[in-house]
């Protein structure tokens, strides 16, 4: 009886550590697998384009290399901030002032997809002043209270799919105090 009891423990404590060690050989990689991709640079262009009908007034480029990145969800490998800060005065018996920024603010991240496309997801902003008298063919004299300047904004939020040296106009929006049209393009380029 002593024999069959001892040969039981020892089955109870014998297996689970056979089960464990086959898990762990099953979940070992072989060495090439576990080398990661090496990582290669895509140049991102983004081209922020202003016209009043047909006549162009503004071009504004932005470049930048991003890493793709292969976890899923990615996260945001470029950031970009241009601009400049803009003294406005706040009401107060102090008259001071305060600044804000205004320029753009470029978010980008992009990770590899099949037949050698890439995801790239991005936030763009942009704040600029208005003119403070009308310009040219400006439709709008827009009346400004306390002589405090407008600060108009472009957010745009994207999730592309693209190839090698594509360029896609990927958003288009009318600015709402004088008409004018603002075009949003991507281009993407790997670098070798």
């Amino acid at each position: 009886m002593k024999n069959l009891v001892y040969a039981l423990l020892v089955a109870t404590l014998w297996l689970p550590s056979q089960q464990l060690r086959a898990q762990g050989k099953s979940q070992e990689k072989p060495k090439s697998e576990e080398r990661a991709k090496p990582a290669i640079p895509v140049k991102v262009q983004v081209v922020f384009t202003e016209y009043d009908g047909d006549k162009k007034i503004s071009i504004m480029p932005y470049s930048f290399i991003a890493i793709p990145d292969e976890k899923v969800g990615g996260y945001y490998s470029a950031s970009l901030r241009t601009g400049v800060r803009i003294p406005i005065e706040i009401e107060s018996k102090d008259q001071k002032s305060t600044y804000i920024d205004v320029g753009s603010n470029i978010d980008c991240g992009i990770r590899t997809e099949e037949e050698g496309r890439f995801h790239l997801y991005m936030i763009f902003e942009r704040s600029a002043l208005y003119p403070t008298s009308p310009m040219g063919n400006d439709k709008v004299e827009v009346s400004r209270p306390n002589g405090q300047p407008l600060i108009r904004q472009f957010k745009s939020s994207e999730n592309l799919i693209l190839k090698d040296g594509q360029t896609v106009e990927s958003t288009l929006s009318t600015d709402p105090l004088n008409g004018h049209v603002i075009k949003l393009s991507v281009t993407i380029n790997v670098q070798k």
